[in-house]
C-alpha cells in the first residue's frame, strides 16, 4: 500500500493523547518534506513487545496524514526552526 494512503487512513488515530501500538507500528515514517507544512502532534515513546523495535520520536500531520518522525530528524529540525522547540503533549501508546 501506499504510504501516504496509509497515513491518511489513520489520520484520526490519536485521541486524547492515546494511540493504539498496531497502529503507530503500521505509520510510515517521515524524512523529508516541507517542513514548514507539518503540524506537530505529540511525543511517543514505544517498544514493541513483539519485534523489540522502539518506536522513539514525534507523531506529526502533513497533508492530511499522520506520521513517525525519528527522534533524531526531529532534534535536528529543532536546531533550525523554532517551532519545533516548543513543548508536545506525551502520545500513550495502549
Amino acid at each position: 500500500m501506499d504510504p501516504s494512503a496509509l497515513a491518511k487512513m489513520y489520520v484520526d488515530a490519536v485521541k486524547n493523547n492515546t494511540i493504539s501500538a498496531s497502529i503507530l507500528t503500521k505509520l510510515p515514517e517521515l524524512l523529508t518534506c516541507d517542513w514548514t507544512k507539518v503540524e506537530l502532534v505529540g511525543t511517543v515513546y514505544y517498544v514493541s513487545d513483539r519485534t523489540k523495535i522502539t518506536y522513539d520520536g514525534v507523531l506529526v500531520r502533513y497533508l492530511g496524514g499522520l506520521y513517525f518522525v525519528k527522534r533524531k530528524i526531529f532534534e535536528v529540525l529543532q536546531k533550525h526552526d523554532k517551532r519545533f522547540r516548543n513543548r508536545l503533549p506525551i502520545v500513550q501508546v495502549v
